[in-house]
Parts: C-alpha cells; sequence; structure tokens
C-alpha cells in the first residue's frame, strides 16, 4: 500500500499561498519584461549605433581610400585586405560580415560589440565599448529586483490584510458557535455575518443545531419523566420488602430470596440512578458533602451479605480506613462506584481475600485473583465489554468510568495475569494526596487508563 501523505492548509494560509503565487507569476513577467526591454535597448541603441559608425567609416573610406583618425574614445577601428586577419584579435577575426556581436579584446577588462564590412579588396573591423550599455543594462536589472522586491512586500501586507478581512466573519462565526451549550438559549448565528456565502453554512449550522436541540429536548423530557416513574415503583418495592423482612412467620428459604431480591431491588435502584445521571449530562456540584467511609461500609455489606456474594467462593473484604474524606456529590453516585468496583473484584478474586483502603481521597480495591491480560486491560471501561469469564453484561466498568468522568474523579487500573487487580479511585482532581500501594512490587505489570 503506497503511504501518501497529507499536507491540510488553513483556510488563511491557502488564501495567503493563492496570492503568493499570484504575485509570483507578475513578478516572473516583470522580470521577462525588463529582460525584453534591456534586448531591445542592446539592439536598437547599440548595435544600431555600432552601424551608423561602421555606414559613416566606410563612407570615408570610399570616398578617400583611407579612415583619418577621428579621435573617438572608445572606438577602434581596422582595414585589412580581405583574408588577412593575422594582425586582428582573435574575436575580431572571427567577425562575419555585416553581422555585429559582442567581442573580447585581449587585456581589456570591459566588453565591446564588433561588426565587419567588406569594401571591396579590404574588410572594415569596428569595434565598439559596450560599457554605457552594460551600464544602463546593470541600473535596469537592480530598478527590477528593487521594484520586484516592493512588490512582493506590498502583496505580502495585502494578501496578510484581505486574509483577514476574509477570515474575520468566520472567526467570529466560530466565536458564536463555541457559546452554544446544550440546554441553554442558542445565540444568534447569523448575527452580521455580512457574506452570502457564509450565510449558507450558518443556515445550515442553525438547521443542525434546531434538530439537535429538539433531540436534547426529547431526552431531558424522557429522562425527568424516568426519574419520577421508576423511582416510585422502587421504593415501593424496597418498602414492602422491608416490612416482609420483619416477618417472623418466613421459613429460612424465603428469607434467603427475600434478601436476594432485596440486594437486586437495591442494585436496580443503584443502576437507574447511574444511567439517570448519564443521559442527564450535566453533574451538580453544590450536593451537600457526604462522608465515603460509611457508603463503602454499606457496599461492603450489600456484597457480602448475600447467597451469591464472592461469586462460587465467598471472599473476605479488609477495609482499612486510614482517613476519612467527604466528596460534594450524591451518596447514590458514590455507592454505585464501589458497588460495581467491589462487585467486579468478588467475581474474580476467587477465595483470596479482597483489600480495600480508603486514605484520604484515595481510595484503593484490590483482589489476588486471575488479573487481566493487556489486551483486556486496555479495553476495561469500555461499554458492553467484558471478559470471556466475566457473567455480567460490561456495564459496571462503563458506568463506574462515566461518573469519575463526570465529577472529575480519577480511575485508574493496574493488573497482571496471575498476580490480581487494584483499582485505584482519586476523588479529587488534585492527586498528590493519593498512594499506590500497587506498584510497592515492581514485579506487577502496571498499566494506567486515564
Amino acid at each position: 500500500m503506497n503511504f501518501r501523505p497529507t499536507v491540510r492548509l488553513g483556510l488563511r494560509t491557502r488564501f495567503l499561498a493563492a496570492m503568493l503565487a499570484l504575485t509570483l507569476v507578475l513578478l516572473a513577467g516583470f522580470v521577462y519584461a525588463i529582460s525584453g526591454l534591456v534586448h531591445v535597448i542592446e539592439n536598437q541603441v547599440f548595435y544600431s549605433g555600432l552601424e551608423r559608425h561602421a555606414g559613416e567609416l566606410s563612407a570615408l573610406y570610399e570616398r578617400y581610400g583611407y579612415i583619418p583618425d577621428l579621435h573617438q574614445p572608445g572606438l577602434k577601428t581596422w582595414v585589412v585586405p580581405r583574408g588577412e586577419t593575422a594582425d586582428l584579435p582573435a574575436e575580431v577575426a572571427d567577425l562575419a560580415p555585416d553581422r555585429p556581436r559582442e567581442v573580447s579584446l585581449p587585456d581589456v577588462p570591459y566588453q565591446y560589440g564588433g561588426l565587419r564590412r567588406d569594401l571591396g579588396a579590404v574588410s572594415l573591423y569596428v569595434v565598439m565599448d559596450m560599457t554605457p550599455i552594460e551600464r544602463l543594462e546593470d541600473e535596469l536589472v537592480a530598478v527590477g529586483w528593487l521594484a520586484g522586491l516592493s512588490a512582493l512586500l506590498l502583496a505580502v501586507l495585502l494578501a496578510l490584510w484581505l486574509s483577514w478581512i476574509v477570515i474575520r466573519p468566520v472567526r467570529a462565526l466560530a466565536a458564536r458557535v463555541g457559546q452554544i451549550s446544550p440546554g441553554r438559549e442558542r445565540p444568534e448565528l447569523k448575527k452580521n455575518t455580512g457574506d452570502h456565502e457564509l450565510d449558507i453554512i450558518v443556515e445550515a449550522f442553525d438547521n443542525v443545531l434546531d434538530r439537535f436541540d429538539d433531540f436534547v429536548a426529547r431526552e431531558q423530557a424522557f429522562t425527568e419523566d424516568a426519574s419520577h416513574e421508576l423511582r416510585t415503583p422502587l421504593a415501593t418495592i424496597m418498602s414492602t420488602m422491608d416490612l416482609l423482612a420483619t416477618d417472623a412467620s418466613l421459613s429460612t428459604k424465603a428469607q434467603t430470596r427475600l434478601t436476594r431480591a432485596r440486594t437486586a431491588a437495591i442494585h436496580m435502584q443503584e443502576l437507574v440512578e447511574a444511567l439517570l445521571l448519564i443521559a442527564r449530562g450535566d453533574a451538580n456540584h453544590d450536593e451537600p458533602p457526604v462522608a465515603v467511609a460509611p457508603i463503602v461500609r454499606e457496599a461492603i455489606a450489600l456484597q457480602t451479605h448475600t447467597p451469591e456474594g464472592g461469586g462460587k467462593h465467598k471472599a473476605e473484604v479488609v477495609l482499612d480506613v486510614r482517613a476519612g474524606h467527604q466528596v460534594n456529590a450524591p451518596g447514590s453516585m458514590v455507592l454505585s462506584v464501589v458497588n460495581n468496583l467491589l462487585r467486579n473484584a468478588m467475581e474474580h478474586s476467587g477465595p483470596e481475600q479482597i483489600e480495600i483502603t480508603l486514605d484520604g481521597s484515595h481510595l484503593s480495591l484490590r483482589d489476588h485473583g486471575d488479573g487481566m491480560t493487556p489486551a483486556i486491560l486496555s479495553r476495561v471501561f469500555d461499554r458492553r465489554f467484558h471478559g470471556a469469564n466475566s457473567r455480567g453484561y460490561g456495564l459496571g466498568l462503563y458506568i463506574v468510568k462515566r461518573i469519575c468522568d463526570r465529577f472529575g474523579w480519577t480511575i485508574e487500573v493496574h493488573s497482571r495475569p496471575g498476580a490480581g487487580t487494584q483499582f485505584d479511585l482519586y476523588l479529587l482532581a488534585d492527586r498528590s494526596e493519593g498512594h499506590d500501594t500497587f506498584n510497592d512490587n515492581p514485579s506487577i505489570y502496571n498499566s494506567d487508563l486515564k
């Protein structure tokens, strides 16, 4: 497969490039015109002057039989028998009849123009100094370069100014689009664009945003209705099961089934709260502070005091509270995170001990189960992803990650096949209080998912 690198240029860069390309084309044409002008001057002024001198000298020779000493500076003449060029400079001797061209003379640094004219049995050679023409040519070239560079500089400045004018309404539109936030009043995009083509883009934006607003309104209405309609029957189920639990006539088997049903209802309530929070797309950071340690103890009680707690083998959960911490978030969200992490650990730990450490804002949960391969570890927080031995639907850790993202918490996972897994939850944006106990053992694989 051939790899073709793609260079992406911005609108302003493309505009500047087009302007500079046009300027360079015009500059090239200007240089070509200057070169042609110099050539015309050289032919019309110098060579016509050379032929005029040759004509005058030929007339003098034909009249007097010799050429008098005219004492004209920069003009040299030779009259020799035709074909006898031994006494002439080499380039002068090579001149063809009536065909002027540039020639060089020995020990002369500047250029001459030469012309040969045959007069019967003799040949007249005339050479004339081209220094004035060369100086004029240099001056014209210098003027051309100065004018070209000035034009290039002026074109760059003009292109920058024009590009700013062209891009200004686009930047203004981008600023107004950047102010758009779901659920808030939308700023008017078509205000003062002043550009017909840009108005077409703005109109398309408005149509798309109208559809987005309708969609968001429907979703918000649904989540509000679902929040009310689902919480009420769940609360009824929970209160009914609490009343049934006080009935002493229930058998041990019925009590076990009731406990299992109550745990499932709690899980459902927790899942509904988490999904509604994710669907609403906002997080209220003005919640009253709740202590984390009691919530962790509640999660441990919920997961270990059920018949299926711990999977096939009951796992012992050890809690070490080194320093308490409070978070400004709903307690149900903290419980949902800890519940899902603990449920995942109990499902994969087997009979091994599960260690939970709360040290200020850092909550660490470590099991000694089978661990995860790097391939699984890289996708552990993906929606609907679960390992081969998982009995869930792949939503637990996905919900954990979404809740953490919503409240600005950080969740990391460290694992290696055969060495267990550790989840580190940082309940503050500043992780300086956290301690990575998993890394105390350098032989264990470490992989962070930010």
